[in-house]
């Protein structure tokens, strides 16, 4: 599995769009009982109780409609203003409804800095 680099400015929001496809028959996997975890981590060492940001994603579009293969992980505003702007050590990782875990994506994640520090919301028009 080749290395990601991934990077994302302090304090602003980012969507990851997964797709899960069985390659042997060309088709989504149904998410339905899966899990994804996005880990972000200073040291890949430290246990998951100590990373820094770690998004557990259990609720997907294919849960209730035709099956996707779609899983959505949501990066906002108040998951990273109070993180360090350096490099971590991330991973995506899913377990199946068979309680199969596989990593799928791994490598580097820089967290560079904002300057606008305030998280504000839209306003009415």
């Amino acid at each position: 599995m080749a290395l990601k680099q991934l990077t994302l400015i302090q304090g602003n929001t980012q969507t990851y769009t997964l797709t899960f496809m069985n390659g042997s028959a060309n088709t989504p996997y149904c998410l339905k009982n899966w899990v994804v975890y996005f880990t972000l981590k200073t040291d890949p060492s430290l246990p998951d109780t100590q990373a820094s940001l770690q998004k557990k994603v259990t609720s997907f579009s294919d849960s209730t409609g035709g099956t996707t293969g779609l899983a959505v992980i949501s990066i906002v505003p108040t998951d990273t203003i109070n993180l360090n702007p350096q490099q971590y050590d991330f991973d995506i990782k899913v377990v199946t409804a068979a309680n199969e875990n596989f990593t799928v994506m791994r490598g580097k994640f820089d967290l560079q800095y904002g300057v606008t520090g305030t998280i504000g919301t839209a306003g009415t028009a």
